[in-house]
């Protein structure tokens, strides 16, 4: 009896050492454990892909996997059953759930949830799924022309890659560094450069960065890809422009106030009313005649 349990003592041991190696992310509540061997897994376009998710401690386990990917959460796997968005695609076993191809709008948040099938306990982990895709070419906004002495923008867009790429920006071929005072080329600049979102911004602008401007963007994956050269040319502020333009605004301005009040003074803006002649009516008393003439009470001469 004392050896048995001695042995089983020992069994007990070995496992939990096992499990300790493998476990990561692991979750645990009672009596019950959840956990992965791999809690992020990275793999080609196209490629299949499993997720690894294991248990222990469930005498009747109820398995459910969500997909989560920014604010969108999607059900994969529901009591142990592949739900039918993905059915086809994906396989479910007792130790995780395996794509048979994935693309890259599966990257993002699996999570395997376990529960005792009528009972309370219950446990889960998360698995990061990463399907690597090289970057595409990336597409450039810079303007031809920018006025010295105000801020300019840059942007470097790529919308394929995945993770994310990195982005980074060449003037006339040669790569600007970060801060450009630390560089001999670009001391006489005064512009910031992110990196995550592929924005330069000039604050300001100087007569020092004409030149010719293109993106390079890299994940890791694949090869980096550059964007076509786009030139820029800073110029100063045309003031004698500006001063003339006002200037022909003014006197066109004056003109037609002048050309207003001439009319006006002639006349031209009087208006006239046209009536037709007024009738007259003119009325006389009729004078006595006698009875044998003819009687008029009245005359009327229009």
């Amino acid at each position: 009896m004392g050896n048995t349990f001695g042995w089983a003592c020992a069994l007990a041991y070995i496992r939990l050492d096992q499990l300790s190696g493998l476990c990561i992310g692991c979750s645990a509540l009672g009596g019950v454990s959840v956990y992965t061997s791999q809690a992020q897994v990275k793999v080609d376009e196209n490629q299949p892909a499993t997720l690894p998710c294991s248990y222990m401690g469930f005498s009747s386990p109820r398995v459910e996997w969500k997909f989560v990917r920014g604010s969108t959460t999607t059900l994969v796997c529901y009591d142990s059953k592949i739900t039918a968005s993905y059915e086809g695609r994906v396989v479910f076993s007792q130790t995780g759930i395996s794509f048979r191809s994935v693309t890259r709008k599966d990257t993002g948040l699996y999570t395997c949830m376990v529960t005792e099938n009528g009972g309370t306990e219950y446990g889960e982990i998360t698995v990061e799924l990463l399907v690597l895709v090289p970057p595409s070419t990336p597409t450039v906004n810079v303007p031809s022309s920018a006025t010295i002495g105000n801020r300019v923008v840059l942007t470097c867009s790529e919308e394929d890659g995945s993770p994310p790429p990195q982005y980074e920006w060449y003037k006339d071929g040669i790569l600007m560094p970060s801060d450009p005072k630390k560089s001999r080329a670009f001391s006489n600049s005064s512009y910031t450069m992110d990196s995550e979102t592929g924005e330069l911004v000039f604050d300001p602008l100087s007569t020092f960065d004409t030149g010719e401007y293109s993106c390079q963007v890299s994940n890791g994956v694949g090869a980096a890809k550059t964007s076509q050269a786009v030139r820029m040319e800073a110029v100063e502020l045309n003031v004698g422009g500006i001063v003339a333009a006002v200037i022909v605004t003014l006197i066109l301005l004056g003109l037609l106030i002048f050309g207003v009040w001439f009319a006006y003074s002639r006349g031209y803006f009087n208006r006239t009313s046209k009536g037709s002649t007024s009738k007259k009516v003119i009325y006389s008393q009729p004078s006595a005649r006698s009875d044998g003439e003819f009687r008029q009470t009245s005359s009327f001469l229009v």
